[in-house]
Order: C-alpha cells, then sequence, then structure tokens
C-alpha cells in the first residue's frame, strides 16, 4: 500500500533522532508524501480526521517509544511502523541503518498490517487523576510499589477464584508483552498470533503458584488484600487500597502495526534480540 501521509512521533531528543527526522524529512520530500509530526493525544485526534488520506504513524525511539506511540493512536486505527533507535528494539520493523531504502522498502513496495491485541483495565477505585479505564499494549501490573511488606491479592477468572497471591504482585501480558517484562520474571513467551493472555506472579511467597495461560476472551479480576500500586505498560497510573478490585479483558480496539515483508519472523526476531543462538563457547 502507499501511504499518502505520515504522522512522526519521536522519543527523547539525541543526535541520532535529529538524523533520522532529516532523513524521514528528505524521503518524504522525495516522494512527495507530507509529514506531520504529532507530540500528543490532541495532534492525533486532528489528523485522525482526515482519514481519505491512508496514514502511517512512524515512531521514531526504542520500544519504549513505540508504546507511546501505541497509546496515542490506539483509538483511531492508525498503522504505526516502529525505527528502532534504542537498544532491543524488539518491536520496531526498521533500524535506522539504511534508513532511506528500508523507507522505500516498507512504504512503497511491500508491507503488511498486524493487528496486536490490546488490554482494558478499569477500576472505581483507582486513585489518579485520569480516568478509570486504560488500555495496554505490553502489560498490566499490579505490585506492592513503594508500600512495605508483601502485597497480597486474590485471582478471578471468569468469577472462578484462581489462588491468592502472596509476594510482589502480578503481572497481565499480552502476546506483544510476553516477550518483555513477562519474560523477564520468568512468564511464557507467546506467538504473535495466538489469542491468549499470561498472569505471572512477581516474588510470591508460594512455590506451588506458576504462571498461567488463559484464553484471551478471559474476564480477569484481582482484588486486593493490601494498598497496591497499578502500572500499564511501565507507567504508574494510580493506586488501589485493601479490598479494592481492577478488571482486566481484551480491549474493543487493538494496536496495528506494520510489518515489512522483509522483516524477519517471529523465531528470528527472538534469536536476535534475545540472543537464543548465540555461542556460549566451549569448556577448555
Amino acid at each position: 500500500m502507499n501511504y499518502k501521509q505520515i504522522l512522526l512521533y519521536k522519543g527523547k531528543k539525541s543526535d541520532k533522532i535529529f538524523e533520522a527526522i532529516r532523513t524521514i524529512k528528505r524521503w518524504c520530500r522525495d516522494h512527495e508524501v507530507p509529514l506531520r509530526e504529532v507530540a500528543n493525544q490532541k495532534d492525533v485526534e486532528k489528523k485522525a480526521k482526515e482519514r481519505d488520506k491512508e496514514m502511517v504513524l512512524l515512531s521514531l525511539g526504542g520500544d519504549g517509544t513505540f508504546l507511546q506511540a501505541a497509546d496515542l493512536i490506539a483509538p483511531y486505527c492508525i498503522p504505526i511502523l516502529g525505527i528502532n533507535l534504542g537498544k532491543l528494539g524488539f518491536l520496531t520493523g526498521l533500524d535506522s541503518s539504511e534508513l532511506t531504502q528500508s523507507l522505500t522498502r516498507a512504504l512503497k513496495e511491500g508491507s503488511s498490517v498486524r493487528e496486536l491485541t490490546r488490554l482494558r483495565c478499569s477500576s472505581d477505585s483507582i486513585q489518579s487523576g485520569e480516568s478509570g479505564v486504560f488500555t495496554a499494549l505490553n502489560e498490566v501490573t499490579i505490585t506492592r510499589g513503594t508500600a512495605g511488606g508483601l502485597a497480597e491479592v486474590e485471582l478471578y477468572l471468569e468469577s472462578q477464584k484462581v489462588a491468592t497471591y502472596p509476594g510482589d504482585g502480578l503481572i497481565v501480558s499480552t502476546p506483544t508483552g510476553s516477550t518483555a517484562y513477562s519474560l523477564s520474571c520468568g512468564g511464557p513467551l507467546i506467538t504473535r498470533n495466538t489469542s491468549a493472555f499470561s498472569i505471572t506472579p512477581l516474588n510470591v511467597h508460594k512455590l506451588g503458584l506458576r504462571p498461567i495461560i488463559c484464553s484471551d476472551e478471559t474476564e480477569i479480576n484481582v482484588k486486593t488484600n493490601t494498598p497496591v500500586s497499578i502500572q500499564i505498560d511501565g507507567r504508574h497510573i494510580g493506586d488501589l487500597e485493601k479490598n479494592e478490585s481492577i478488571e482486566i479483558n481484551r480491549a474493543n480496539t487493538p494496536t496495528l502495526m506494520l510489518v515489512p515483508d522483509f522483516r524477519s519472523n517471529f523465531f528470528e526476531t527472538v534469536r536476535n534480540k534475545l540472543n537464543w543462538d548465540k555461542n556460549r563457547g566451549s569448556r577448555i
């Protein structure tokens, strides 16, 4: 598909960012494609009204920048293409090297749009300056935050109690988020086309409790027996007191990720980014 308008969301200022922006602007001039920088929800909402034009949002930075950009465009069904200027770049489709040629291949020659499931979490009790409904591409994390002692929460799936978790909390993750915080805490890796969520305990003080995989149609409810902190994609959104709850399920609107045809497949990306095939050397 030939995109007729490009939106640009950039991460933290750096020499790499400025150099990449110059390259993108030059590419857009050469291909006569309008380019508009967006910085917040208001900017995106204004441009999203021009849906007579096919548009794509370029996320310029690392995985954190991609998550921020995905949050901005989530309600508008605009595909997003990540350009990696960070360290890992698991969510990004292009590297900054040979950016001119890569943009042409991705935006003019061949790419596909992949739907990534988002989580919806809601609570009437979240002590936050924002609304009580949020969405996340990677995960919802329930932790003890800065409170002393253990966090204790009860997990319910489809209104049926699963267990009580005394420890540091729980992570509820999408397949996209299964390669992020959840994986580092011992959670399972879920392939992108799997309709599932994972629930991973954080340092739970019951050795028999292990990560759970459930359908992404499952209604997940977490009740608090102690005060906890709530984070979505690493961003703190508020706190819950004792005897309160949060509901988590699949969001109605997915993130649309633009995947270049020349991008490696899922497990090739895993091997490259997570060093699964790295030679550990031989014993002498």
